[in-house]
């Protein structure tokens, strides 16, 4: 008889049980494994980051980096004895892609109706990063959902010519694209400037700065020291490093002429950049 007694109280728990809401996406950061029932968009998914690191390497210390600093003279590689001053650096990337093993790209989920200057707009995938040595957080370059065994990556340096002709004063604030505190990459009379490099050649107090402005874009490919592993729910946080260095390796800054400068350093462009880490957070 003291069994029945159990029974009533039994199946009173079970009438007050109510299934819990969470996310059920084993993709998104916040899956809930104790949910019963998905809830509406209330899922997270991983963030795609991006981190800079901005370094010159002294001819004295070729194994050494030290963190790039505007205003400060440098040595010229071939010629120990010359000084120059970089003023500004300030570039682009669009399109970047993590490489699996097995060749299969991948990028960001957004995407985003992008103004142009000529009152149209196009639809993109919304990947793009700003660089300069003076931001100073990692940049988040959308979500993403993945996972498996990768192997390098690949990014557009700078941006096509048709996101070159945006219409920025419409983006908003925080996007990397917008400038409206940026008046290093915009040209009033078309759009943006994808990539651009102010530097002074020598350290005479009358020399005059030389503007540099890269408009064609150029693919760059990069494998990692070792495949890296990406688990379903982490946030991915990839570290680049440039090296400004490389930019002027080739540069006479005696002798040659600003055309010459110019061609040196354009083709220096894609050799800057290294992986430092590839990290799951």
């Amino acid at each position: 008889m003291r069994y029945w007694l159990f029974i009533p109280f039994f199946f009173m728990l079970v009438g007050c049980y109510e299934p819990k809401e969470g996310c059920l996406d084993i993709e998104a950061t916040n899956y809930d494994v104790s949910g019963d029932d998905p809830c509406t968009d209330c899922c997270k998914y991983p963030a795609f980051l991006l981190a800079m690191q901005h370094h010159v390497v002294f001819p004295a210390e070729p194994d050494t980096s030290y963190s790039l600093k505007y205003a400060t003279k440098y040595q010229s590689l071939l010629d120990t004895n010359h000084f120059f001053f970089i003023d500004r650096a300030r570039f682009f990337i669009s399109d970047l892609k993590l490489v699996r093993e097995d060749g299969l790209e991948v990028g960001v989920l957004d995407s985003f109706w992008l103004p142009l200057v000529s009152g149209d707009s196009v639809y993109l995938e919304d990947n793009f990063a700003k660089l300069d040595r003076d931001i100073f957080q990692a940049a988040t370059i959308g979500t993403v959902k993945t996972n498996g065994l990768f192997s390098g990556l690949k990014f557009t340096l700078g941006l096509s010519e048709l996101v070159q002709q945006a219409k920025v004063d419409t983006l908003p604030e925080a996007h990397p694209l917008a400038v409206e505190f940026d008046k290093i990459s915009y040209r009033s009379d078309y759009g943006i400037i994808p990539n651009r490099l102010i530097f002074k050649p020598d350290t005479l107090p009358n020399t005059q700065p030389i503007d540099f402005r890269f408009l064609e874009p150029k693919q760059i490919s990069l494998d990692f020291s070792q495949p890296v592993s990406v688990d379903r729910g982490f946030n991915v946080r990839l570290t680049l490093c440039m090296n400004y260095s490389r930019l002027f390796e080739l540069v006479d800054f005696k002798n040659d002429s600003e055309a010459e400068m110019r061609a040196k350093i354009d083709s220096q462009l894609t050799k800057v950049f290294s992986v430092t880490a590839l990290l799951l957070e």
